[in-house]
C-alpha cells in the first residue's frame, strides 16, 4: 500500500471520529450557503451544501445538496450524489466534519428541481426528511 493511500485512509478514518466527538452532543451554528464535509474515500471527496433553512430550535429542518469529486479531477468537475435532500439537525450534526471553504459550489438548478419537487410532497404530507445521516440517506 502507498503512503498517500495509507495517509487517505487515517484522514477519512479520523475526520469521521472527529465530527463524530465535536459534534454529537454539541449545538453547532449551521449556516445557510455553507459547505461541510461528508467522509469520503480514499478516492473521492464528498460534501454538503446548506442551501435553505427552515424552522427554529429543535424543528429545524436543512435543506442540502449532496455531492462529490473524484480527488484526480479537476475541482469543477463534480458530481450531485443527491440533488437535494431534507434533514434534521441532528442528523446533519452527524453526518458532518468542519466546515470547508475550498470546495467548489455547484449549479443550484439541480437542487432547486428537487426542493420544489419535496415541496409538493410536503403539500401531500409526506415529505421525506432524513432523520439518521446523510450517508444512510444517500445510500453512500
Amino acid at each position: 500500500m502507498r503512503l498517500s493511500s495509507l495517509t487517505a485512509i487515517i484522514a477519512a478514518i479520523s475526520m469521521a471520529a472527529f465530527s463524530t466527538t465535536l459534534f454529537a452532543g454539541s449545538a453547532v451554528k449551521f449556516t445557510a450557503v455553507s459547505t461541510w464535509m461528508l467522509s469520503g474515500t480514499a478516492s473521492d471527496l464528498r460534501w454538503v451544501e446548506i442551501h435553505r433553512i427552515e424552522g427554529v430550535g429543535t424543528d429545524v429542518l436543512y435543506h442540502i445538496s449532496v455531492l462529490r469529486r473524484l480527488k484526480t479531477d479537476p475541482v469543477w468537475n463534480l458530481k450531485h450524489v443527491v440533488a437535494y435532500m431534507a434533514i434534521t439537525g441532528a442528523a446533519l450534526s452527524r453526518s458532518v466534519a468542519p466546515v470547508v471553504s475550498h470546495m467548489g459550489a455547484a449549479y443550484p438548478e439541480t437542487y432547486e428541481e428537487g426542493y420544489k419537487d419535496w415541496l409538493g410532497l410536503r403539500e401531500k404530507g409526506n415529505p421525506p426528511i432524513c432523520d439518521t445521516t446523510v450517508m444512510e440517506c444517500a445510500h453512500l
